[in-house]
């Protein structure tokens, strides 16, 4: 795992949410707040870092494939205004890539499985990021597209996408899982927070903290970009303790709404 992730107790529920469709096939449901940490988890259970560049260029010849352990599940992102043409050629192309890969790698680093009825099938699970994007012809032509593969889908959108499957009885029907991705615990963000400035030689005022966790409403995307700039203030001004003042600084850069300055 990403040394940089930070295994919240929202990102256990989804990876539970996630086996479940997997294995069953289902149809999921996932909805939350942006910048509480769906995507992050999404590409974390997929493993997406290390396949994506694998699947965008091709193995030089005469070389043996990475060796890859318990790869199942693809990850596509919606674009804004995506046609049903263009994602139906999306998918495709990174199913057929995807299960090319692994069998690759499958058959190389384990020999023996060529004395095994071959499988040619390795994709169980499809992750549709910034779902709410997609008109309901392409998220029906999803559903069909996992009914026809045999695949497990989860589609995951802002709040409010849930309340739109459900008003739609072809999708709704086939849904097998609802599932909110909620904020983390203060202390989950603080974890975040903190672990970015280990490798720096800076000393962290909890005081600082605090405001940070107030002024994001404890919104991971919001924290990171505040973390972000106070890195920025810091080493402009060569910075080695990060104070309530520094935060301010910070924040109004980004025009953010800041809890007031502690009283001295």
């Amino acid at each position: 795992m990403n040394d940089s992730f930070v295994e919240t107790r929202q990102h256990k529920r989804f990876v539970e949410f996630a086996d479940s469709c997997r294995k069953s096939r289902g149809l999921g449901i996932c909805t939350g707040k942006p910048g509480v940490g769906k995507e992050s988890s999404a590409l974390m259970y997929s493993q997406w870092a290390n396949i994506q560049p694998l699947l965008e260029r091709a193995r030089r010849p005469n070389t043996a494939p990475p060796k890859l352990t318990r790869c199942h599940t693809g990850y596509w992102s919606a674009e804004v205004n995506c046609t049903l043409k263009c994602m139906r050629t999306s998918i495709t192309l990174l199913r057929n890539k995807f299960d090319s890969l692994v069998k690759e790698s499958v058959y190389w680093h384990e020999p023996e499985r060529w004395h095994q009825p071959i499988q040619i099938d390795f994709m169980e699970l499809l992750i549709v990021n910034n779902a709410h994007r997609l008109s309901y012809q392409c998220l029906e032509a999803l559903n069909d597209f996992r009914k026809k593969h045999r695949l497990g889908l989860i589609l995951i959108g802002s709040q409010g996408f849930d309340r739109r499957i459900r008003i739609y009885d072809l999708l709704d029907c086939d849904v097998s899982l609802y599932h909110e991705y909620s904020k983390p615990r203060a202390e989950e963000l603080r974890e975040i927070l903190t672990l970015a400035w280990q490798s720096e030689t800076v000393t962290v005022d909890d005081a600082a903290i605090t405001i940070i966790e107030e002024a994001s409403n404890l919104n991971i995307h919001k924290a990171l970009k505040l973390q972000r700039e106070i890195e920025r203030v810091r080493t402009i001004n060569s910075i080695t303790v990060i104070s309530p003042e520094v935060v301010h600084a910070a924040g109004a850069s980004l025009l953010m709404d800041l809890p007031a300055r502690p009283k001295t």
